[in-house]
């Protein structure tokens, strides 16, 4: 039986339903490939990452997990590395030949941390390449490593919040640092990055997107219709319920869009009101659930991930407040039309347009069919409007 967890990365036995894309992404990475996974927030790419991780560790790769979600500036980046470098059990056979490395490497953050203001950022200019270069050698280049890095478009967007002029110097510098990580000669470590905000919005958005073209992009996508009621009927086994083929095929035509994440939450609510409200479990308590789901903090992310958009954000709740209203959808003319009596300037329009067509659909808000744009998700649509069209 499996637990019902839906805010965290699953893994051991509540590992579900991504089996063939765990085969799949081993053997691409074995082959002596790095990848992104891409894809929306929780669609489990972390969890398929940790799982990866697991199984290069099995076949006796040494592996490093580094989360940078909570990462705010370059030399909070290399302290994490260390950190969690160091913390490794495999780390104790090189750490002889590197202690040196590692002493030089601390002492140069300490100093710029020491300082304040515009000294201590002159202080991390002077020093960080060797830093970095340092860092690179950290590592057996010879052996097989695997590298999972969470988050990475999080501390890329610090880097351009905390200073608006060099902030983007400064993420060029960094990308172009890890891809020189993984172009050192004959290297055997591969890395595996996974981010809540698409690395490829963020590059294509400051104009990077040549820092990442040697890694291949793996997106992952919601479960297929009979994977989806495999996962319903784990999380009703598992809480000792039964549902008729009748309440599962309603729950699953209400999220349209299958993702894992979604058919948790919503069965979690759906639940709820079964164990402590006494509701029956059939069709109008499902009604129920799909209506509290809409209107509590369980898609908040959703909204609060818009704020990366920088300058693009008060434009892409533009547009996704009109998808919200009409549920068929909009044509692209449309679309044009309200942003341009927003803007009032026909080019600028259509170039901003291009871009957050581009970005609201890997980010997993849009899909285009038909020659319309709607809302990828109807439980995220009416999620929309109901916070904020109403």
């Amino acid at each position: 039986m499996i637990n019902n967890i839906t805010g965290s990365p699953v893994e051991g036995n509540d590992f579900f339903g991504r089996e063939k894309e765990l085969e799949f992404v081993w053997r691409h990475i074995k082959k002596g490939n790095s990848i992104i996974l891409s894809a929306p927030r929780r669609v489990g790419k972390s969890s398929l990452a940790k799982r990866v991780l697991k199984e290069a560790k099995e076949n006796g790769w040494d592996t490093l997990e580094i989360n940078l979600e909570e990462v705010k500036s370059e030399e909070g980046f290399v302290k994490k590395f260390v950190e969690q470098l160091t913390s490794q059990s495999w780390w104790t056979k090189v750490v002889n030949t590197s202690a040196n490395k590692i002493e030089k490497i601390l002492e140069s953050i300490k100093t710029s941390i020491e300082y304040e203001g515009a000294k201590a950022t002159l202080e991390w200019r002077s020093s960080k390449s060797d830093v970095y270069e340092n860092l690179k050698k950290l590592l057996n280049h010879e052996k097989e490593t695997l590298i999972m890095v969470d988050e990475l478009t999080v501390v890329l967007s610090s880097f351009i919040d905390n200073d608006p002029e060099e902030g983007k110097k400064n993420a060029e510098f960094f990308l172009n640092w890890l891809r020189s990580f993984r172009q050192v000669s004959g290297t055997k470590i591969r890395w595996i990055f996974c981010s809540s905000i698409g690395i490829d919005n963020f590059t294509n958005q400051h104009n990077l997107s040549y820092t990442f073209n040697d890694v291949d992009p793996y997106p992952i996508g919601a479960f297929k219709r009979e994977k989806a009621k495999e996962l319903l009927l784990e999380l009703a086994r598992s809480e000792g319920i039964i549902l008729s083929e009748e309440v599962i095929e309603y729950k699953l035509n209400k999220l349209g869009w299958l993702l894992p994440y979604f058919i948790q939450i919503l069965f979690f609510k759906f639940y709820h009101l079964v164990q402590v409200e006494d509701r029956e479990i059939t069709t109008k308590t499902v009604d129920e659930a799909y209506t509290l789901l809409i209107s509590e903090k369980h898609l908040n992310t959703w909204e609060e991930r818009l704020n990366e958009y920088n300058v693009l954000e008060i434009y892409a709740r533009l547009l996704l407040k009109r998808l919200s209203i009409n549920k068929q959808g909009e044509s692209r003319g449309m679309l044009f039309t309200v942003l341009n009596a927003k803007i009032n300037d026909e080019e600028k329009t259509e170039s901003i347009l291009s871009k957050l067509l581009y970005m609201l659909q890997n980010d997993g808000y849009l899909i285009e069919e038909e020659l319309k744009y709607a809302f990828r998700s109807p439980l995220l649509r009416d999620f929309w409007y109901n916070r904020f069209s109403k």
